[in-house]
């Protein structure tokens, strides 16, 4: 491969993100109640191939992260301007989680609506946090902007109440992404591949030592929680956001278990820097097989003192999802830009391309497909009930049902994005 074709974005990337959130999208719209087991998460300790999911997409955001950065630099940006635009992405997904999440209680939500809506307008133009010379609009809508996102932040405050009556859940997929890619993002603007190793394993082995020592929490300490080792991350949830979380706790996103999953982006990040490193194809995909088997060897090794884990992203856990991950690019890598074996990924490159726009959109329909209700003899239920029942219940085994329910769906969003790809129209955030 030449260094001009290395210097171009890679195929494989968007084809891993992409089957990681078509993956996200499927274990998260079963049909019905009834599902397979491996479309389930474990229920404390363990994992099952869901439980991969969401940590593959945090390593491809490193991966990205990387290229994205070295490109960014390349022209002309300098660390501060990366930085402001790491605020501004990190700040639009946390928005948006919590959008997601409160939708569709609009007095709830808008605040938030009208802040994703601010910062687009101020980062529209450069300087982000600057007055642009031109074009003649830049200025207007720099000022509007900044109108917009100072008006969301005295409407939330003035509401604060509603907000806290809410018990809108604060952590979640979006968000954690959000807070992993800003930490990742400083460790990347201020170190090289060595320092991104250290920081990452003084993150792991700093986590493995709070777990080991304080996972049930303070002396006296009682919730109700999945099991006794994630009272430490209850009591500082319950500390930090109140009631704000998940009804199972300890919330699988909370914020101790951030620690680790930087850890999980950083293992991106340092796939991406070995892919830059300019080498034959082969070669590449064979370090990052490597790579792979030495993080599996080691996350199972670790399991014997800190089980795999992802309701509280435990150090064996993310070294587990870390080494998986890293077969799968490698796979991926070598077949699609080594080998140049492509037409079989296109479906995953139209979902890698638009992929937190997907996986947000799919999220709201299919809550507005629960809150729907259709007139039936008996009442009534909710759309997505409907669906299920009449074109699949209807005549498959009810967990082959919720299975179809679930393809079926995200074969409906790939359809819907197939014009969007085709006009090479990717929705940025």
């Amino acid at each position: 491969m030449s260094d001009t074709e290395k210097s171009h974005r890679l195929l494989s990337l968007d084809a891993v993100r992409g089957l990681t959130v078509a993956g996200m999208i499927l274990v998260n719209n079963p049909g019905g109640p009834d599902r397979y087991g491996p479309l389930g998460h474990a229920a404390w300790h363990g994992w099952t191939p869901t439980d991969l999911v969401f940590p593959s997409f945090l390593f491809i955001v490193g991966v990205a992260m990387t290229f994205s950065f070295d490109r960014r630099i390349a022209a002309g940006a300098d660390r501060l301007r990366l930085f402001e635009h790491v605020v501004r992405r990190s700040l639009m997904l946390l928005l948006l989680g919590l959008t997601m999440y409160g939708f569709p209680d609009w007095r709830l939500i808008a605040p938030f609506v009208m802040a994703i809506t601010g910062l687009a307008l101020i980062f529209r133009d450069e300087p982000p946090l600057g007055w642009p010379a031109e074009p003649p609009g830049a200025r207007v809508r720099k000022a509007i902007g900044w109108f917009i996102l100072i008006a969301a932040i005295v409407y939330f405050a003035a509401d604060f109440g509603y907000f806290q009556e809410s018990r809108l859940r604060v952590v979640g997929v979006l968000q954690r992404i959000a807070l992993c890619y800003f930490f990742a993002s400083i460790v990347v603007l201020l170190t090289r591949t060595r320092g991104r190793a250290i920081v990452a394993a003084v993150l792991l082995l700093g986590y493995w030592y709070l777990y080991k020592r304080y996972a049930t929490g303070p002396v006296g300490y009682v919730a109700d929680v999945v099991a006794p080792d994630g009272l430490l991350h209850n009591w500082i949830d319950e500390h930090v956001l109140g009631g704000h979380l998940y009804r199972e706790r300890p919330d699988p996103e909370g914020l101790l278990s951030t620690i680790p999953a930087v850890a999980t982006v950083l293992i991106g990040v340092l796939a991406g820097d070995w892919l830059h490193r300019r080498r034959d194809g082969n070669e590449q995909a064979a370090g990052l097989f490597v790579a792979a088997n030495l993080l599996l060897f080691a996350g199972l090794w670790m399991n014997h003192s800190i089980p795999i884990n992802k309701k509280i992203w435990t150090s064996s856990y993310v070294l587990l999802a870390g080494g998986i991950s890293l077969h799968v690019l490698a796979m991926c890598y070598w077949l699609i830009d080594v080998k140049g074996w492509r037409a079989w990924a296109r479906p995953f490159v139209v979902f890698g391309t638009n992929a937190i726009a997907v996986f947000v959109a799919s999220g709201l329909v299919a809550r507005l497909m629960g809150l729907i209700r259709v007139p039936t003899a008996t009442g009534g239920v909710a759309l997505k009930t409907w669906i299920y029942e009449r074109a699949f219940a209807s005549w498959a085994a009810p967990k082959n049902a919720s299975l179809l329910f679930a393809i079926s769906y995200v074969l409906l969003w790939l359809l819907l994005l197939l014009p969007l790809y085709r006009r090479r129209l990717f929705i940025r955030v």
